[in-house]
């Protein structure tokens, strides 16, 4: 309810902003607009305005809605936010600007000029939301192979070509449905590899997803194990039944890492899997002291599971070889990448949020999500990551 609250007045400020610029491009057609705006802006929104709601009547608009249905509408809510963080940032400044201009006199008034300023100001929302229909698409693709080598010591010839396929914040529900869980798992199997790992975000919201994901858990194709590590998600999902939740996904054969490590003999040689918690229980120190305390100091390599990639701060000052995660999805907009430098909205934020990092030889892989949370993504398809050891 109060998610619903929040978006319905962050809502309302931007159809009042459109509300002014349409009124002042249409002056001789002001009533027809304003309520074709109102109709064209707030009935896309409803699916997603009424998602939070439980009663029975509204489930059209909830998680099991069509996608057709829910797709497009939380695109739109998607572009509606866009428009809004332009308004603060670029509009409001510039119409105040001139504002103060004008007062101060410094400013004349031309009239060519301020109609064709009224119509401009249309182009950055029509903008907007063509780009959030193109994203739609780009959600809804098959997920995209990404290959990483992890190199390994010479003499463990038996680790020489395992391959691990990995997939993350897949976000059953909404805009994840069981056929598509299906294919996913397809996807999955067709990289024939020799170990499969979750890095967290496999529910979204809810235990009932718990049998979908289990489905999925136990679809998948290996040879030494499937292994999983918690997310955020997994935490709102269970609320006070976090036992059950690992309950279920271990009852499928999968293994949960949480602050814990697994040695994965292949032949005569192994490696060590760990897996650390999402940030909360622990901090990422005591996380890996934890996991890190029944590994060997072998010379084996060594990989974690870290939903989170801010984990990797912590991670890169430990001796492992490879961290895997996922939870940004790689910004799910990208402008692209110069080297280690992904150009996306998450990056004031996080620095490792997509992608390969390397850090005096310990490397992170983040993985920009199998599904979607938010379903529009530009330049950053879902994906699946295969680590072959070389």
């Amino acid at each position: 309810m109060r998610i619903a609250l929040v978006l319905l007045a962050v809502n309302a400020l931007v159809f009042w902003a459109l509300w002014v610029r349409v009124s002042a491009a249409s002056p001789g057609h002001r009533k027809r607009a304003r309520i074709i705006l109102a109709v064209a802006y707030w009935l896309p929104l409803l699916p997603t305005l009424l998602m939070p709601f439980k009663a029975d009547a509204l489930r059209v608009f909830r998680s099991d809605a069509p996608l057709w249905l829910s797709v497009p509408s939380m695109a739109f809510q998607f572009a509606v936010l866009c428009y809004g963080i332009w308004l603060v940032l670029f509009s409001f400044p510039l119409f105040t600007a001139l504002k103060v201009r004008r007062r101060l006199g410094k400013d004349e008034v031309d009239e060519t000029r301020r109609d064709l300023l009224k119509r401009a100001a249309l182009a950055p929302p029509a903008a907007i939301i063509v780009a959030s229909g193109i994203g739609a698409v780009g959600a809804m693709a098959d997920p995209v192979i990404r290959k990483v080598m992890l190199k390994t010591p010479p003499d463990m010839t038996n680790l020489h070509g395992l391959r691990i396929a990995q997939f993350s914040d897949v976000h059953i529900g909404r805009f994840v449905k069981t056929d598509h869980l299906r294919e996913l798992v397809a996807m999955v199997n067709a990289q024939d590899a020799d170990i499969v790992v979750c890095t967290g975000d496999l529910l979204d919201h809810a235990m009932e997803q718990l049998e979908d994901a289990q489905m999925m858990l136990r679809g998948v194709k290996h040879r030494h194990g499937v292994f999983m590590c918690l997310g955020n998600h997994e935490y709102y999902a269970a609320g006070q039944k976090l036992d059950q939740l690992i309950a279920g996904v271990e009852a499928t054969g999968a293994v949960m890492l949480r602050d814990d490590s697994r040695k994965v003999s292949v032949g005569g040689d192994h490696f060590w899997m760990l897996g650390v918690d999402y940030p909360g229980r622990r901090q990422p120190k005591d996380s890996f002291d934890h996991a890190l305390k029944e590994v060997a100091d072998d010379g084996a390599p060594r990989i974690v599971l870290a939903h989170n990639p801010s984990s990797f701060y912590e991670g890169r000052e430990r001796q492992i070889d490879l961290q895997l995660s996922g939870h940004t999805h790689g910004g799910q907009v990208t402008l692209g990448r110069i080297g280690q430098v992904e150009f996306s909205p998450v990056l004031p934020f996080e620095f490792y949020h997509a992608g390969e990092y390397e850090h005096e030889g310990r490397k992170l892989y983040v993985n920009s999500g199998t599904g979607q949370w938010m379903p529009v993504r530009l330049n950053c398809p879902p994906e699946i990551t295969l680590i072959e050891m070389v």
